[in-house]
């Protein structure tokens, strides 16, 4: 499973956050998020987690943020 950055990416901008606010929103250290954000980094089980709380948080559909392979 691969998140789709360019999603998330605008996800972000909508919302006016950098990911800095991100990272401290999915409780996560920011050098994660950054090197996920940069494709440097594949996700792992935590980050999916916090990203599932995050939409269900803003009430948006997990699946619009991941490819499924």
């Amino acid at each position: 499973m691969k998140v789709n950055l360019e999603k998330l990416k605008n996800f972000l901008e909508e919302r006016g956050w950098n990911e800095v606010i991100f990272a401290r929103k999915m409780d996560l250290d920011y050098s994660y998020v950054y090197r996920v954000m940069r494709g440097q980094r594949g996700v792992g089980i935590k980050f999916l987690t916090r990203l599932i709380k995050l939409c269900d948080q803003n009430k948006l559909n997990f699946r619009d943020f991941i490819y499924l392979e």
